[in-house]
Formats: C-alpha cells, sequence, structure tokens
C-alpha cells in the first residue's frame, strides 16, 4: 500500500508541475545591427547561462562587451551572470551601466540594482506645483 501511495504522490507532483509555466529567466539578445562577433558572442552566453554554466556564460558576456562595450544587453546579461556567481557588486556595476546605455529599456530597468531607484519626474515650466501656484 506504501508503494501504491508514493507512486500516486509522484504523479501528482510530476502533473502538478507540467501545469505551471516556468518562464526562463529574461536574458537579452543583441539588436541587429551590432558587431556580428559580440552578438554571437552574446547568444552563447544566454545558451550557457540558461544551461547553468554561470562562468562560463560571464566569459562570453565579457567577451561581448569587449567587441561591443555600449552593448547594454550583454551588460545586463553579464550582471545576471555575476549575481549567480555572487559577485552582486561586481553585477551591479553592469547593471547600472547597463542602464545608463539603454535608458527606456525597462527590463534594464527592472534589473536587481536598481530595483530601487527612482527617477525624478521632469518639472514642466507653468504647471502647477500642487500648492496652487506654477514655477
Amino acid at each position: 500500500m506504501l508503494n501504491k501511495t508514493v507512486a500516486v504522490f509522484a504523479i501528482v507532483l510530476t502533473l502538478g508541475s507540467g501545469c505551471q509555466s516556468v518562464s526562463p529567466p529574461k536574458l537579452l539578445s543583441a539588436p541587429t545591427g551590432v558587431i556580428a562577433t559580440a552578438a554571437q558572442h552574446n547568444e552563447e552566453g544566454i545558451l550557457a547561462y540558461r544551461q547553468n554554466q554561470w562562468a562560463q556564460a560571464k566569459q562570453h558576456f565579457e567577451a561581448a562587451i569587449t567587441a561591443a562595450p555600449s552593448l547594454a544587453e550583454a551588460h545586463y546579461n553579464l550582471g545576471k551572470a555575476l549575481y549567480k556567481l555572487g559577485a552582486l557588486k561586481e553585477g551591479d556595476r553592469h547593471f547600472i551601466e547597463a542602464a545608463n546605455l539603454a535608458p527606456g529599456n525597462k527590463v534594464i530597468w527592472d534589473s536587481p540594482a536598481l530595483k530601487h531607484v527612482t527617477v525624478p519626474e521632469k518639472e514642466v515650466p507653468g504647471e502647477s506645483d500642487g500648492h496652487g501656484h506654477g514655477h
């Protein structure tokens, strides 16, 4: 009886976990027009990352950045790999660099290092500040 219970429990767990869609971590591909070497290293880094090969992913993302230093996506991806390797401060630097290179990219701005950063709203001349007078 115990074996049947264990078998049923295992089946229920298997079926239950199949219902949940676990999406892979969000990593960013290089945009079109980027140097081919940089794009290739970035993609190879993504593949390594998804196979839990953090050190190999790190090397590929670093190679992508060497080929194209302003590739925000590679900086972001490198930050994710560094977090997996426990190098949080170094990862933060790359998340921040990615945000500086791609100010409108929501995925990058939602990165761990920037979760608590708020961008001040621009003050528009002539608009009220809520105290009954304009600026």
